[in-house]
């Protein structure tokens, strides 16, 4: 039984198990054991969920082949990243886009982040340039931070502005968790912050350049940046890759999509990609989604 007066002592321990938590995250030892027990499955999820990285790390794509990948202080993907060595961050997604990487001339990152997928899409093939597009400073600078790490940019343009339909100027609100920065008008909220950014179409950054791939992530964004690249679909029908949180942005996703010929979708689940039905709700994990003209066959 706690009585009244063992209540403040109880309420003190939570900040000194952070202090100690923060203390042992200073030691790169203490973090290289923390991954090496992630992998091996013998931390559990709801500890190193808690913990964040920093610094550079070695990470291995699906060939096995190494990159590396830079935690900045406000990057809320360091964890599942680096812990788990890509076992647990869209391991539903990366390998399938790892193999399309391979034969694609052009990629584009649309919201690209700290520039996760326009590494693995650089180290998959030699050959790929890519244009990454973000719009949140900070992100910018830890994907730029994660281009100069890996050598990747000369390899890379990078477009510091939002995509949509038509260029102008927009707000961007921009939460805590920075994955989750936005466009939608209503998402600013009391405790976000919100920045003016430029906003441009997919068409108008990438040029003239032939894109394969395209990977889209804005949050709720992705009718509006397929409309921006009307062009790049009709000239070279790249296969897209995109981010779908509920049934009502899958429906609007699909819907804009068919304009443009792009008729087969697929959901990218675990264990292979399967065709979507009629009125299919995104699961709470892996919520992306396979567009194409043609279909398509897993190999």
């Amino acid at each position: 039984m706690i009585t009244t007066t063992a209540v403040p002592r109880v309420s003190h321990v939570r900040p000194v198990l952070r202090g100690a938590r923060d203390l042992l995250m200073r030691s790169r030892t203490f973090q290289r054991a923390v991954r090496a027990g992630t992998v091996r499955g013998q931390v559990p999820l709801t500890v190193w969920q808690h913990l964040r990285p920093t610094g550079v790390w070695q990470l291995h794509a699906p060939d096995g082949s190494t990159f590396r990948y830079y935690c900045g202080p406000d990057d809320v993907l360091a964890g599942p990243v680096v812990w788990t060595d890509l076992r647990l961050w869209e391991e539903a997604t990366h390998p399938l886009f790892y193999r399309l990487a391979r034969t694609a001339r052009v990629f584009l990152d649309a919201g690209a982040y700290a520039g996760l997928y326009t590494l693995l899409a650089c180290q998959a093939n030699p050959r790929l340039h890519a244009v990454a597009v973000e719009p949140n400073p900070v992100a910018v600078r830890m994907l730029r931070r994660n281009l100069d790490v890996n050598h990747f940019g000369p390899r890379v343009h990078v477009v510091a502005k939002a995509l949509s339909q038509a260029p102008g100027r927009a707000r961007l609100t921009v939460p805590e968790r920075l994955t989750t920065a936005t466009l939608r008008e209503g998402a600013d909220a009391p405790g976000r912050n919100a920045v003016d950014v430029e906003v441009t179409t997919a068409d108008l950054a990438v040029g003239d350049r032939p894109v394969d791939l395209v990977k889209i992530d804005v949050e709720g964004f992705e009718p509006e940046v397929l409309r921006g690249m009307s062009r790049i679909l009709a000239a070279h029908r790249p296969v897209v890759i995109a981010e779908c949180l509920d049934r009502p942005a899958l429906e609007r996703l699909r819907s804009t999509a068919a304009e443009f010929g792009y008729h087969h979708v697929h959901h990218l689940a675990p264990h292979a990609p399967l065709a979507v039905p009629p009125g299919f709700v995104p699961p709470p994990r892996h919520q992306n989604f396979l567009l194409t003209t043609d279909p398509f066959t897993p190999s």
